[in-house]
């Protein structure tokens, strides 16, 4: 497996590893997704007994056993010597869940150049498919995820600002992202009462819900606003976001606008949420 453009980790980084051997002092680990010294199948990494855990440990074997996989934190490394110090007791519960996570996308990120490779017409092998397209994308993110679910919203303009990438390779990628990849969204429903009795009311009611969809600049398909008409008064409205935390601060935003705009043209709303 390629998941990474350096043979070794950063010291402060949180990585996932393999218990490979158990010694009174020590755990030994393989981490697959380095590649290490050139005299290793693998880099490898150790952990000191006092890095187990905040507790004391009687017996390391009751803590991990063999084959094992674990999130660890790295405390040192000296490339020379294909030297890497790791912590277990340094990770909290968050951090294991997010490189957990974190792993599974960047397996998925490497599936996706590698369906490229397999692509008829094109030839390239996994190595060539991370230099041309893999690590450029990805040191434009943080996290595997987001260069993942970023392609797949805005998979055309990233390829696009990247020199050098034939247009075959280009549409094959584009077509591999499109068929499978999907982002999960969460969705916040309700509907919208909206009354205006003035003379020129249903111009205003739909000036309200115009303001309304124009609470996101620019929507696509995980972020975005949906309307449709029930049946005078009445209006469905459906956010959809990413998270529940950024479906909430649209809503708000949106009864925000439905709020001004009401008042603004003498009319009034009721809000229903589902």
């Amino acid at each position: 497996m390629v998941k990474n453009k350096y043979p070794f980790p950063k010291e402060g980084a949180f990585i996932m590893g393999r218990v490979v051997d158990i010694q009174k002092q020590y755990i030994y680990v393989d981490l697959p997704d380095y590649d290490g010294l050139p005299s290793e199948k693998t880099a490898e990494g150790m952990i000191h007994i006092s890095e187990i855990s905040s507790r004391w440990v009687r017996n390391i074997r009751s803590i991990v056993r063999i084959g094992q996989r674990v999130v660890l934190r790295v405390v040192k490394v000296v490339p020379d010597k294909g030297q890497i110090d790791l912590s277990l007791r340094r990770v909290n519960s968050a951090q294991k869940a997010l490189i957990a996570k974190e792993h599974k996308y960047a397996n998925k990120y490497e599936n996706l150049l590698q369906f490229l490779t397999e692509t008829e017409g094109i030839d390239l092998t996994l190595i060539q498919a991370y230099e041309l397209i893999g690590w450029p994308i990805k040191e434009q993110f943080n996290f595997y995820q987001e260069a993942v679910e970023a392609l797949k919203e805005e998979g055309k303009e990233i390829l696009n600002e990247l020199k050098n990438i034939p247009d075959d390779i280009n549409k094959a990628f584009l077509k591999i992202i499109d068929e499978n990849v999907e982002v999960s969204t969460v969705k916040i429903r309700g509907k919208i009462k909206l009354m205006n009795t003035s003379g020129d009311g249903i111009a205003k009611i739909k000036e309200t819900l115009n303001n309304v969809m124009k609470v996101i600049e620019n929507p696509k398909e995980t972020r975005k606003i949906n309307l449709s008409y029930l049946g005078a008064p009445i209006y469905r409205l459906e956010i959809i976001s990413k998270d529940y935390i950024d479906a909430e601060g649209i809503l708000s935003d949106a009864i925000e606008v439905l709020e001004n705009t009401t008042q603004q043209n003498n009319g009034s709303f009721e809000f229903i949420r589902d």
